[in-house]
């Protein structure tokens, strides 16, 4: 298996920052918090069609992210960049799916993103990401600013291709 490049201990935090664990608590002094959200539609069929899009990247493609797969390891190019990810849950529930995945050297960031599609008892669909991270390379520290900007736009465009 490839090695992600966070602290194994922070393995599965995305999921506990969704879960409302706090952040200091985790062991993410430092690290960047994203958590965004977007009410996708209504009805188990908006929730199949957006778990559909997850699974098989069609989000990832509507952010302007191009995925390549071979096993569990991804890769998303972004522009110029070419960022390895390992897919650690991929999960499929009748009120919930779930796409996790680590940075893996090479990647932009170091951290964690989980996308999490629920389908609520009122009949609301929700996608959601949250994630952690830290800049990797040189180019992206020198410009966090201008990268953070661009990561939440790329976030909510995930979220966005999420919706039928």
């Amino acid at each position: 298996m490839s090695t992600l490049t966070y602290p194994t201990f922070l393995r599965g935090a995305s999921l506990k920052l969704a879960a409302g664990i706090d952040p200091v608590e985790l062991g993410l002094e430092g690290w960047q918090i994203t958590d965004r959200s977007l009410v996708l539609g209504r009805g188990r069929n908006c929730f199949e069609q957006a778990s559909q899009r997850l699974f098989d990247w069609r989000a990832h493609a509507h952010a302007g992210v191009k995925v390549q797969r071979s096993g569990q390891v991804v890769e998303l190019k972004f522009g110029p960049t070419l960022s390895p990810c390992l897919i650690l849950v991929e999960e499929r529930g009748a009120e919930q799916s779930l796409l996790m995945y680590g940075t893996l050297p090479g990647h932009v960031e170091n951290g964690e993103e989980a996308f999490l599609i629920t389908l609520e008892p009122s009949g609301e669909v929700r996608a959601r990401c949250v994630a952690f991270s830290k800049p990797a390379w040189f180019w992206a520290r020198l410009g966090k600013p201008v990268a953070r900007v661009v990561q939440l736009a790329v976030t909510d465009a995930y979220l966005r291709g999420m919706r039928s």
